[in-house]
């Protein structure tokens, strides 16, 4: 067993920077984004991203099929919780999304993300190539249970984003091609299906992002200022605590889904530049760890765990430039959040334990 620094050297050094620069860049947004709000979030989002820094230092130092062992428990709870939300849990902004436990409050659905990459990877890992349909049934079951339970919450967003995920991982696993475009075309039958389903403000939002000046005072409202913000911040932005949309209100969710606005508006594009580059970097290692391991377990562990991350961080930016949908997805690391920091911590941990069990020995 390694000790001191040899130890330190089998880690992926990267992406730990990677990982720590955007929660360290986070407690420096979240202090102003949450300064006109409730200014004791920022603490709350500092205290969560330190507790969820030791944990996934804690995952990592273990084998991740270790973990994996545990993958079909965790992923029952999660299921569970899910289910517990829709009876008893707490509403908010007209959505039912939160538990509140002993005074905490948890969000199933980010820790839904992380025990449906663990037990797809372990389901996934030896099935013959290409995948059996019988195997691609019971892959999309195990996404489409939490999946439907949050589309039901109602949340959109997330939904998508365990969509995103087993898509990622059935393609590394093995899925045809003819398969795929069969999958694709049947969600394009269902789209008028899903429309039907989806709540009167989702339906204004995916308007709104065809033109938000139809309605610059209801749905189109949000995404007017948060452009307006992003803009406003040009190359170098207004200066720490100095964006006028924050500071004066005229931003909402800017502590959660449009946090990267404010980063935007007062750290200008410099700022935003610099979140992307730290996705980038971290996205890049993930994808290397998949590529690099010969163990199907880690090799789609890894995969899920950039499609998810990946994904949602180019939904949530996509969405405050204005250039998706408003789909309340909030972005990896920088928005509020304690249940979303230590699950991609707990991420973070497991692609570490890939890289130190498999690639370092």
């Amino acid at each position: 067993m390694r000790t001191g620094l040899g130890a330190f050297q089998a880690w992926d050094r990267t992406l730990l920077a990677a990982a720590v620069g955007l929660s360290v860049l986070s407690m420096v947004v979240m202090a102003s984004a949450a300064a006109t709000v409730q200014p004791e979030l920022a603490v709350r989002h500092a205290v969560w991203a330190l507790i969820g820094i030791a944990v996934g230092l804690g995952v990592a130092r273990a084998n991740y099929r270790t973990w994996t062992e545990l993958a079909g428990i965790a992923y029952a709870l999660s299921v569970l919780t899910l289910v517990l939300v829709l009876v008893i849990g707490a509403t908010r902004l007209g959505a039912t999304r939160w538990l509140s436990v002993f005074g905490f409050s948890i969000q199933p659905s980010e820790l839904a993300k992380l025990t449906t990459v663990w037990l797809l990877a372990r389901y996934l890992a030896g099935q013959p190539t290409p995948l059996p349909p019988q195997v691609l049934g019971w892959s999309l079951l195990l996404a489409g249970v939490p999946a439907l339970l949050i589309f039901i919450q109602p949340d959109l967003g997330s939904a998508t984003i365990l969509l995103a995920i087993w898509l990622g991982m059935v393609w590394v696993a093995g899925i045809s091609r003819r398969t795929l475009l069969g999958f694709a075309g049947s969600l394009l039958l269902l789209a008028p299906v899903g429309w039907v389903l989806l709540k009167d403000y989702q339906r204004d939002r995916l308007l709104a992002f065809v033109d938000p000046h139809a309605d610059p005072l209801g749905a189109g409202y949000t995404i007017i200022q948060s452009i307006i913000a992003i803009g406003s911040g040009r190359v170098w932005g207004k200066g720490w605590f100095a964006g006028t949309q924050n500071q004066l209100s005229f931003l909402p969710e800017r502590h959660s889904d449009f946090v990267f606005s404010v980063l935007g508006e007062e750290w200008g594009f410099i700022g935003c530049l610099a979140v992307v580059f730290l996705f980038g970097l971290l996205l890049h290692r993930a994808a290397s760890l998949a590529v690099r391991t010969s163990a199907p377990q880690g090799r789609l562990l890894a995969t899920g765990i950039f499609a998810w991350i990946g994904y949602q961080a180019f939904i949530n930016m996509g969405m405050v430039m204005g250039l998706l949908p408003v789909v309340g997805v909030p972005l990896p690391f920088l928005s509020y959040g304690g249940s979303s920091m230590v699950a991609l911590w707990v991420a973070i941990g497991l692609l570490q334990s890939i890289h130190r069990t498999d690639l370092e020995g």
